[in-house]
């Protein structure tokens, strides 16, 4: 059998060549992930945005890049569910990808419903999401996700607010640290309860009955003898 009948021929490497200078025509102007910097941070959720400049840049045929332009008001991802979110927006200079929609969501964007697409345009810039999360620096304030441990660090306050607070910890709590402050108005007691499960009184109960105590004292003497009290009538 001659392999000739099986060698492409030039002219068949020309159309597969000019089907694929044709394919990438058609794709160059569609766009699906990019890293992007963030440039500017507007508004609060649901609006808010970011202006970022991609990073990854083109060039022409000479080689030369092709400098890229801002885009705007892109919406910012946030892990949430109903009205529980992990909020950290973004700061000017964090780098992170921008997702880019296959079509025009301007319309969502502006009605938050099921809309048509605002326009002709596919897999445009125009309609990006913010992600951001990558190449940035190493934090100083995280929870970390570590083996057999979470651990949260910050040099900032760390501030809790709630309604009440559970802690459940059958091997027990530890605390390190020169001071522990417990404060509240007299109606919330500001107060600690030891052994709650038997004993309803708090410690601020319990040094109030101490101030406030008296008991008899029996065989008292004159001189520099001494004599032992008996129980107080309001024991802690």
């Amino acid at each position: 059998m001659d392999d000739n009948l099986f060698t492409p021929t030039s002219a068949q490497v020309s159309e597969s060549e000019s089907l694929e200078y044709i394919f990438e025509m058609l794709m160059s102007g569609r766009f699906f992930i990019e890293i992007a910097k963030v440039q500017a941070v507007r508004g609060e959720a649901p609006n808010l945005v970011v202006d970022a400049i991609p990073l990854l840049s083109r060039t022409d045929r000479t080689g030369a890049m092709i400098a890229n332009s801002t885009l705007y008001d892109l919406p910012v991802f946030r892990l949430q569910r109903g009205n529980s979110a992990i909020v950290m927006n973004p700061v000017v200079g964090d780098i992170g990808l921008i997702g880019v929609c296959d079509r025009d969501t301007s319309l969502i964007r502006a009605n938050l419903k099921e809309s048509v697409p605002g326009s002709k345009r596919k897999n445009s810039k125009s309609d990006a999401i913010y992600f951001g999360g990558i190449l940035n620096q190493i934090p100083t304030q995280f929870i970390e996700f570590a083996d057999g441990a979470i651990n949260i660090t910050s040099p900032n306050p760390v501030n809790i607010t709630c309604t009440k607070a559970n802690v459940t910890a059958p091997d027990g709590v530890e605390m390190t640290t020169p001071l522990l402050k417990v404060s509240g108005s007299i109606q919330a007691g500001g107060n600690i309860t030891d052994n709650s499960g038997t004993q309803s009184a708090s410690l601020k109960t319990l040094r109030d009955n101490y101030d406030a105590h008296k008991h008899p004292v029996t065989g008292v003497q004159t001189g520099g003898s001494t004599v032992t009290s008996n129980a107080t009538d309001k024991p802690v």
